[in-house]
């Protein structure tokens, strides 16, 4: 039991186990107790401390309003039987960081030698009267239900509209597809909009992404209007940035991310923890984050993982494992729902573009996690170490690239939003930059108070 252990003892002699507390119920702390297993193995005495007794992936949630999927549920009290991971169902509310204490809603009091924080944040409606996926629980019946009123009243049109550069919008695309594709099949002719704020599709992805996706727009006639910045919903369209009115009967969206501080533990401007490169929280060498609380400042499920993965191999590495801490350098990766087979995407900040039909991982999972795609893929736990995901196609970084992609993706989300106009946006991507950039070496997480 993690309470049994001894609070004065050191851990760096590995004569007992290292107490890691995982806070949070998300792919972020999956993917850390799947890799904390796998690298760590014994050296390690990990709790879950999570408030939800099911952990439900978001990413095929497109899916569901056009029945080609749904996001599927996984019991946590049997992932951590099988990690051999103590499972306490409440949720974190405050941390005593000098006292390596953590507090809970019901009142539990409960020590750890490491804290690692993979609480996510919360999705909010960006904009009032438009239809917002990711922010409740029944956006795939109301898409639904736009689709079929689409239908008996045309003409019409449906605009989907990328929130800010800082919103992941490979599901924007996906229900502009889906849902063009749907009309077309029933004979309807209602224009169907992307409105984004990016220079051209899907710019994150680069070139290689925005060659394959535009010409499946032009099939089904989708309209994309780009360098747009939603602002609102008015009477009979959507009010951009720049006064222009882009007509719409229904807009559809997806929701923001806004962060869920926790006491005791230091925030950026928004509210999220700044973290390095290797997922320590700013002066607090006992405490790690990954995923959606921390304040890097593009969200999603696989880059979720990478950060989950650095903050591993620095808390295996600490422990004596045989492993080197890497930094996290993202890599950009998306299996896209279109109208026909799926486009599998790849790419980093410093050069490597790639759209292909084929899969460039396996198992070719949606969200491509190096331990929670296998896991999620076999749900055979004792294979993880021999077979973790597997890249088809190396994530080689550019000739200029350092150990710095990371920073550079901040820093362009930063751009990105000034361009945009959204300044406290930018302010908080340039604050993980800095954050980011971190020069210090990396602190022993265990050593003796």
């Amino acid at each position: 039991m993690l309470a049994d252990a001894p609070r004065s003892a050191t851990v760096t002699d590995h004569e007992r186990p290292a107490a890691v507390l995982i806070a949070g119920g998300g792919v972020a702390a999956l993917e850390l107790l799947l890799g904390l297993r796998v690298l760590a193995g014994g050296r390690v005495a990990i709790m879950l401390l999570t408030p939800e007794p099911t952990l439900t992936p978001r990413a095929m949630t497109v899916a569901e309003p056009f029945e080609r999927g749904a996001a599927q549920s996984h019991d946590w009290a049997r992932i951590a039987d099988e990690q051999g991971a103590e499972l306490v169902l409440d949720r974190l509310v405050a941390v005593d960081t000098a006292a390596r204490i953590v507090f809970t809603h019901d009142g539990r009091r409960l020590p750890y030698d490491v804290l690692v924080i993979a609480t996510g944040a919360r999705r909010v409606a960006p904009f009032a009267g438009a239809l917002t996926f990711g922010a409740g629980d029944h956006a795939a019946a109301s898409l639904r239900q736009i689709v079929a009123a689409a239908l008996v009243r045309e003409p019409s049109c449906i605009a989907f509209a990328l929130p800010s550069p800082s919103v992941w919008p490979l599901p924007l695309y996906e229900l502009a597809l889906q849902t063009a594709q749907e009309l077309r099949g029933h004979g309807a002719t209602t224009a169907v909009r992307i409105v984004t704020p990016e220079r051209h599709a899907l710019e994150l992805f680069g070139p290689a992404a925005r060659d394959a996706v535009v010409p499946m727009l032009d099939a089904l006639g989708i309209e994309l209007i780009t360098s747009a910045q939603p602002l609102r919903v008015v009477a009979r369209g959507l009010r951009l940035e720049s006064g222009e009115l882009i007509f719409a009967d229904d807009v559809v969206t997806l929701g923001e991310i806004e962060a869920r501080p926790i006491a005791g533990l230091p925030t950026d401007c928004a509210g999220f923890i700044p973290v390095d490169l290797h997922g320590r929280v700013t002066g607090e060498p006992a405490v790690y984050a990954a995923g959606e609380a921390t304040s890097f400042p593009l969200r999603q499920g696989g880059l979720a993982t990478q950060q989950a993965d650095a903050v591993v191999e620095a808390i295996a590495s600490a422990c004596g494992a045989p492993c080197v801490a890497a930094p996290f350098a993202p890599v950009l990766r998306g299996r896209m729902l279109t109208s026909g087979a799926p486009l599998y995407l790849q790419s980093r900040v410093s050069g490597q573009s790639i759209a292909s039909t084929r899969a460039l991982w396996s198992p070719p999972e949606k969200i491509a996690g190096r331990y929670l795609a296998p896991y999620l893929a076999t749900a055979r736990p004792s294979r993880l170490a021999a077979a973790p995901l597997a890249e088809r196609v190396p994530a080689l970084p550019g000739p200029d690239a350092v150990d710095d992609d990371a920073v550079r993706l901040a820093f362009a989300i930063a751009s990105a939003e000034v361009r945009c106009g959204n300044s406290a946006r930018a302010l908080a991507a340039l604050e993980a930059a800095h954050a980011l950039d971190a020069t210090a070496a990396l602190a022993e997480p265990f050593a003796q108070r």
